[in-house]
């Protein structure tokens, strides 16, 4: 497994044409030009890393690549990032920022997992990184948030359903938390910071 991030405030309109004419057209589509960065910087990414390779989106929203490349993309603030494996993976990125978290916790975490960030010294840092996991095991399951958020606990560093153990790794950088989901038991957080 690898992971790539990039820094969107190095994405400037000229990268537009280095992308797929899908995605640029999804990019030009957003209003706010952070948006249209982090659409920019994603393309990018999948462009150099998984070469020319056609992209389409499941039924359940998560995107595949025609040559059966293994990656999952996120973006939050500042950041892009691209996780690429041999096998399903989900990766997210969030800026940690403030927000109500008990209130936010209760729509979408268990039990268990409520229980913990409440007893939790750093809340802030306790509700990204079970955001981020979490969303991170639905993306690798294929399901996103078309399942319910709160049907997964992901107090623990694995999640076993259908036969299936899902294993999850978890850092933070800077103002934002990353978690990467696959079934590989060794799969580490190798990171290269990638520059356009």
């Amino acid at each position: 497994m690898k992971l790539y991030l990039a820094n969107i405030h190095d994405i400037t309109p000229k990268h537009l044409s280095l992308i797929s004419p899908e995605r640029a057209a999804k990019a030009r589509r957003y209003r706010f030009s952070a948006d249209r960065k982090r659409c920019i910087a994603g393309g990018l990414l999948l462009r150099r890393f998984l070469g020319e390779t056609a992209v389409y989106t499941d039924a359940f929203g998560k995107p595949r690549a025609a040559n059966g490349a293994f990656f999952n993309l996120s973006h939050s603030g500042d950041w892009a990032l691209l996780a690429v494996g041999d096998g399903e993976i989900g990766c997210d990125i969030e800026q940690i920022r403030v927000t109500n978290t008990l209130r936010l916790g209760k729509t979408v975490f268990t039990a268990a997992e409520m229980d913990m960030l409440r007893r939790s010294f750093d809340r802030l840092g306790t509700f990204f990184t079970f955001w981020t996991k979490k969303e991170a095991l639905l993306k690798c399951m294929g399901k996103g948030f078309h399942r319910a958020a709160a049907s997964v606990d992901v107090c623990g560093d694995t999640f076993a359903e259908d036969g299936h153990v899902y294993h999850m790794r978890t850092k933070s950088f800077a103002d934002s938390a990353v978690s990467v989901c696959t079934m590989d038991s060794e799969a580490d957080m190798a990171t290269e910071w990638v520059r356009f």
